[in-house]
């Protein structure tokens, strides 16, 4: 975590993007108590540095503007991503009512043509020019795969940035409150009703 964190705080604009590195995953705030939530390191790390006070609210008072989620696009990524949604959720609704919270995608693949490179941020969009791709073909690991080059042009630039808005709806703040909360009933459900068991993913 510390690289990767290193590498993106070297490679970001720093007077318009902080960078608050999680070590491991933070405490979820939808299953635990509020004496261990407020005790916890990396939730007090993270309310102080936004300037967010549970229960008073204040956007004017908003140290930055928005959140972006960055994490490998792996499902230990994704799950970092939902405890931190998880915890926001609980903590500051408003924040997520308010469309603040964001993910910022790095590139899963590189495809390198000289000294051009160009970024593909899913499988998906990989897989649509995959017979038409000229060049060397990297696949990012993770974000300590990424130079400090190839993370500030494929993440800080109006060029290829990827930060997408997560805007919450009923149904989806109900899933993940279901999935995320202390009962295990929902999430097991769930898992058998809706993964395929038989298809590997990373």
């Amino acid at each position: 975590m510390d690289s990767a964190a290193g590498g993106i705080a070297k490679a970001r604009d720093y007077e318009n993007y902080g960078i608050l590195a999680i070590r491991g995953k933070i405490l979820n705030c939808l299953t635990h108590p509020d004496e261990k939530i407020y005790q916890n390191e990396e939730i007090k790390l993270l309310l102080s540095a936004m300037n967010i006070v549970p229960g008073k609210y204040n956007s004017s008072k908003l140290r930055y503007g928005r959140i972006g989620i960055c994490t490998d696009a792996d499902s230990d990524g994704y799950h970092i991503g939902l405890l931190i949604m998880a915890a926001l959720r609980y903590l500051a609704p408003e924040f997520l009512n308010e469309n603040r919270l964001c993910w910022l995608r790095s590139p899963l693949y590189i495809v390198k043509n000289g000294k051009n490179e160009s970024y593909y941020f899913t499988d998906e969009e990989f897989n649509k020019v995959r017979n038409k791709i000229k060049g060397e073909v990297q696949r990012a690991k993770g974000l300590g795969a990424l130079s400090v080059e190839q993370a500030h042009k494929s993440m800080f630039t109006s060029e290829f940035q990827r930060m997408d808005v997560l805007e919450p709806d009923p149904e989806s703040l109900y899933m993940l409150e279901e999935l995320m909360g202390p009962d295990v009933e929902p999430r097991r459900e769930f898992i058998f009703n809706e993964i395929d068991f038989s298809e590997i993913r990373e």
